[in-house]
Protein backbone atom coordinates (compact mmCIF):
# COMPACT_ATOMS: atom_id res chain seq x y z
CA UNK A 1 0.00 0.00 0.00
CA UNK A 2 1.54 3.30 -0.83
CA UNK A 3 1.59 5.76 1.30
CA UNK A 4 -1.27 8.11 -0.60
CA UNK A 5 -3.18 5.17 -0.45
CA UNK A 6 -2.67 5.12 3.21
CA UNK A 7 -3.53 8.27 3.48
CA UNK A 8 -7.42 7.80 1.55
CA UNK A 9 -7.94 4.60 3.86
CA UNK A 10 -7.24 6.45 7.38
CA UNK A 11 -9.08 9.84 5.86
CA UNK A 12 -11.89 7.62 4.85
CA UNK A 13 -12.16 5.94 8.46
CA UNK A 14 -12.37 9.19 10.10
CA UNK A 15 -14.82 10.23 8.20
CA UNK A 16 -17.53 6.85 8.58
CA UNK A 17 -16.47 7.18 12.46
CA UNK A 18 -17.58 10.89 12.03
CA UNK A 19 -20.81 9.95 10.46
CA UNK A 20 -21.47 7.41 12.69
CA UNK A 21 -21.16 10.04 15.75
CA UNK A 22 -23.18 12.93 13.96
CA UNK A 23 -26.08 10.27 12.92
CA UNK A 24 -26.05 9.19 16.38
CA UNK A 25 -26.29 12.26 17.94
CA UNK A 26 -29.08 13.24 15.34
CA UNK A 27 -31.16 10.26 16.45
CA UNK A 28 -30.64 11.46 20.26
CA UNK A 29 -27.53 9.27 21.45
CA UNK A 30 -24.47 10.97 22.55
CA UNK A 31 -21.18 8.82 22.55
CA UNK A 32 -20.64 8.46 26.28
CA UNK A 33 -17.16 5.89 26.60
CA UNK A 34 -14.56 4.17 24.45
CA UNK A 35 -13.40 0.75 25.43
CA UNK A 36 -9.86 0.97 23.73
CA UNK A 37 -8.54 -2.17 25.55
CA UNK A 38 -7.10 -0.73 28.51
CA UNK A 39 -8.28 -1.20 31.92
CA UNK A 40 -11.06 1.35 32.12
CA UNK A 41 -13.03 3.20 29.41
CA UNK A 42 -12.48 6.51 28.15
CA UNK A 43 -15.30 8.60 29.59
CA UNK A 44 -16.29 10.57 26.64
CA UNK A 45 -18.52 14.43 26.63
CA UNK A 46 -17.65 15.60 23.32
CA UNK A 47 -17.11 14.08 19.71
CA UNK A 48 -13.71 15.09 19.96
CA UNK A 49 -12.49 12.90 22.76
CA UNK A 50 -14.61 10.47 21.23
CA UNK A 51 -12.39 10.62 17.82
CA UNK A 52 -9.10 10.68 20.10
CA UNK A 53 -9.84 7.36 21.67
CA UNK A 54 -11.00 5.52 18.82
CA UNK A 55 -8.33 6.30 16.25
CA UNK A 56 -5.19 6.02 19.25
CA UNK A 57 -5.90 2.28 18.77
CA UNK A 58 -6.69 -0.32 16.32
CA UNK A 59 -9.36 -1.58 17.85
CA UNK A 60 -12.12 0.00 20.19
CA UNK A 61 -15.67 -0.52 20.96
CA UNK A 62 -17.65 3.05 21.59
CA UNK A 63 -20.45 3.04 23.67
CA UNK A 64 -23.62 5.64 22.74
CA UNK A 65 -26.70 6.35 25.00
CA UNK A 66 -30.20 7.70 24.62
CA UNK A 67 -31.66 9.84 27.45
CA UNK A 68 -34.93 8.03 27.18
CA UNK A 69 -34.00 4.51 26.53
CA UNK A 70 -31.96 2.24 29.83
CA UNK A 71 -29.87 0.41 27.78
CA UNK A 72 -26.73 1.57 25.73
CA UNK A 73 -26.05 1.12 22.23
CA UNK A 74 -22.32 0.07 21.29
CA UNK A 75 -20.33 -0.35 17.52
CA UNK A 76 -17.40 -2.12 17.32
CA UNK A 77 -14.40 -0.20 15.20
CA UNK A 78 -11.20 -1.52 13.84
CA UNK A 79 -9.53 0.29 11.81
CA UNK A 80 -6.56 -0.71 8.79
CA UNK A 81 -8.89 -2.98 6.42
CA UNK A 82 -10.71 -0.89 3.75
CA UNK A 83 -11.92 2.05 5.45
CA UNK A 84 -15.73 2.18 4.93
CA UNK A 85 -15.88 -1.16 6.48
CA UNK A 86 -13.89 0.13 9.82
CA UNK A 87 -17.66 -0.26 12.22
CA UNK A 88 -17.14 -4.19 12.59
CA UNK A 89 -20.06 -4.76 14.70
CA UNK A 90 -22.84 -3.29 16.24
CA UNK A 91 -25.84 -3.65 18.76
CA UNK A 92 -29.13 -4.32 17.97
CA UNK A 93 -32.32 -2.03 19.04
CA UNK A 94 -35.46 0.06 18.13
CA UNK A 95 -34.37 3.42 17.27
CA UNK A 96 -30.18 2.38 17.54
CA UNK A 97 -30.92 0.40 14.22
CA UNK A 98 -31.97 3.47 12.44
CA UNK A 99 -28.59 5.16 13.24
CA UNK A 100 -26.66 1.75 11.93
CA UNK A 101 -29.02 2.12 8.76
CA UNK A 102 -28.18 5.23 7.65
CA UNK A 103 -24.48 4.98 8.36
CA UNK A 104 -24.31 1.95 6.40
CA UNK A 105 -26.16 3.51 3.34
CA UNK A 106 -23.34 5.93 3.63
CA UNK A 107 -20.68 3.56 3.71
CA UNK A 108 -21.97 1.61 0.84
CA UNK A 109 -21.85 4.96 -1.13
CA UNK A 110 -18.46 5.20 -0.36
CA UNK A 111 -17.53 2.20 -1.22
CA UNK A 112 -19.38 2.58 -4.98
CA UNK A 113 -17.39 5.70 -4.97
CA UNK A 114 -13.83 4.11 -4.38
CA UNK A 115 -14.70 1.73 -6.85
CA UNK A 116 -15.73 3.86 -9.79
CA UNK A 117 -12.00 5.40 -8.61
CA UNK A 118 -10.05 2.66 -9.71
CA UNK A 119 -12.33 0.95 -12.14
CA UNK A 120 -13.46 -2.39 -10.47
Amino acid sequence: MTQDELNKRMALEREVVSKLIEVAAKHGYAVTKVDDGGEERIKCTTAAQAMDAVFAVDESTMFFKHPDQPKAHCAVIVLGNSGYDCIANNSEGEGWDDVIAEVEDFCDAKDVEANSEIGA
